[in-house]
């Protein structure tokens, strides 16, 4: 990234401007291999629904050259369209600082300060020392990314210690916090502690007229907002456009007729991410839904049963959209599919 590390701060302020969605791994037939095409659809995608920025979900079903290597796909195919971000949520914390030096070299903006799920601290200076080591290894943007994964609630009552957070800030290239706990407290200390220092990005579309209106929020995200949008009609974009526009009257006009989405969404995707993981190929079919690539993601995974998909595809139409009905499709990808009939 070429911003200086004492700009970088400055640059997130002007950058992160907007809603950032997720770019999630597509393969080959076999599932032995990346789908490049496949990837590369999907990050056209994003940028043809106006997304501001996305985020490389690598964490689960890669091993850890094919996550370098998705990264690099959607780096390429992004450039100078949209911002790129990755989750830094590998096996060590070697792999975290691999992963961001990686994020540096193949053009990336971003990366979310994630920890090894195995990773046990005795306190908080131990989590400031790991953090610090990542952040520091390249110059990439770092979001702080305070979540209940990570298990650091046995140490702080706040779910994650706020000590780390004020430290980290002080670090020139952390230049922003990703909410991941929704927590209402902890989300309130967030924000009355550092609001005017750093950008804070907000995933749950719920809150956003709030924290807009309370705390000025400027950047949303990263989530499968696909659900709620087609690139054809952006309702969500144009939603918190209208929000930071201070048009409260035109948002929540579009806000209440999301709102068969809106149920839908956290009625699939709440249970599993309270457990600290996800649903990917819901995710993915969300995406599909609207023009994505589709194709389900290599094991572990969570089975994708009929009745999900049914009232996913009501819910995009109960808000106008005409989503896609070939559900093969989905299970076979665009990509895989165009490559067999040519």
């Amino acid at each position: 990234m070429a911003v200086p590390r004492s700009r970088q701060k400055d640059w997130a302020w002007e950058r992160y401007v907007g809603i950032e969605n997720c770019i999630f791994h597509s393969f080959t037939p076999d599932f032995r291999d990346l789908d490049e095409e496949g990837i590369r659809h999907d990050v056209r995608q994003s940028i043809a629904h106006g997304f501001a920025s996305t985020v490389c979900a690598v964490e689960t079903g890669l091993s850890f050259d094919e996550a370098k290597r998705m990264v690099a796909i959607v780096a390429e195919e992004a450039r100078g369209k949209i911002l790129v971000s990755v989750n830094l949520i590998f096996d060590s914390l070697d792999k975290n600082v691999e992963m961001v030096r990686h994020c540096a070299a193949v053009g990336c903006q971003s990366a979310l300060l994630g920890y090894p799920f195995h990773f046990y601290p005795a306190d908080a200076e131990e989590i400031y020392q790991a953090s610090k080591r990542v952040a520091e290894a390249a110059d990439v943007a770092i979001l702080m990314y305070p979540s209940h994964k990570f298990n650091f609630g046995r140490l702080d009552p706040m779910g994650f210690p706020l000590s780390v957070i004020d430290r980290c800030l002080q670090i020139d290239n952390v230049v922003a916090i990703k909410m991941g706990l929704l927590e209402p407290g902890f989300i309130h200390e967030v924000y009355r502690r550092w609001n005017d220092d750093v950008v804070i990005e907000f995933p749950w579309e719920r809150w956003w007229p709030l924290l807009r209106s309370q705390y000025r929020m400027q950047f949303a995200g990263a989530g499968a907002y696909e659900l709620f949008q087609s690139p054809e009609a952006p309702h969500l974009v144009r939603y918190f456009n209208h929000l930071l526009a201070d048009e409260m009257e035109a948002a929540m006009e579009i806000y209440w007729r999301l709102t068969p989405a809106r149920l839908t969404f956290e009625q699939q995707f709440m249970p599993t991410q309270a457990l600290g993981s996800y649903h990917w190929a819901q995710q993915k079919y969300y995406q599909f839904l609207t023009g994505g690539n589709g194709g389900y993601t290599r094991q572990p995974a969570l089975k994708l049963l009929q009745l999900v998909l049914v009232v996913a595809k009501r819910a995009t139409r109960a808000i106008g959209l005409t989503p896609t009905d070939d559900d093969a499709l989905f299970y076979e990808g665009r990509a895989n599919r165009a490559r067999r009939t040519r």
